[in-house]
């Protein structure tokens, strides 16, 4: 699940948005680091995406890439997921995609003003760019999707395959359309079922 994803299932967990956004760009314990319900949501993201990617439906979702493809099709995935969610988002969510993001940037911003350390770097950097330009909106185009796995690739040679995911996702983005509202409502439903254990572990 990429960003639009691990927003919207913080939302639906009442989980706070802020560490779920935060949580690819921590490694280890955050417990400590960071206020405690930061620290649930990043855990949270976490569950997530450890559930999705161990999904029966998620592997023959893999499989429609060729083999040099298949270890980047998570990531690849990933991305067309947010895709998926964009232009399904009626069905999900009673408030305007819109509407929504605006909500989510504020909180996100509050969020951040109340945490006693500054955060990563990095995350500020991207954060502020996604805010900005409009990332999360621009999903709703499929064909955004090779632009970012694109921008993604070039992160480290080794990722460089990643930019060749995106005609995968294209060609076979109708199958895949079809796949994401199960997929996604079973991955509502556990991330309901976690976080009300973390409440009940407070």
């Amino acid at each position: 699940m990429n960003y639009l994803a691990h927003l919207h299932v913080a939302s639906s967990c009442k989980s706070q948005l802020l560490g779920n956004l935060l949580a690819d760009f921590v490694r280890g314990k955050p417990d400590g680091l960071y206020l405690p319900e930061t620290v649930e949501g990043i855990y949270l993201h976490r569950f997530v995406d450890g559930y999705i990617d161990a999904l029966d439906d998620i592997k023959v979702c893999r499989a429609l890439f060729p083999p040099e493809l298949y270890r980047y099709s998570a990531i690849a995935l990933d991305i067309f997921w947010d895709h998926a969610l964009v232009t399904q988002w009626e069905a999900f969510h009673d408030t305007p995609l819109e509407c929504f993001v605006q909500q989510a940037e504020a909180a996100c911003q509050k969020a951040s003003d109340l945490e006693p350390s500054p955060l990563p770097d990095r995350f500020a950097f991207l954060s502020s760019r996604m805010w900005q330009e409009r990332w999360i909106q621009s999903y709703a185009d499929i064909n955004t999707l090779p632009f970012v796995l694109e921008r993604m690739s070039t992160r480290s040679p080794r990722m460089s395959p990643l930019a060749d995911t995106a005609a995968v996702l294209i060609a076979h983005q109708d199958q895949l359309l079809d796949a994401f509202p199960p997929i996604y409502r079973q991955v509502l439903n556990a991330a309901s079922a976690f976080s009300e254990t973390q409440k009940l572990e407070k």
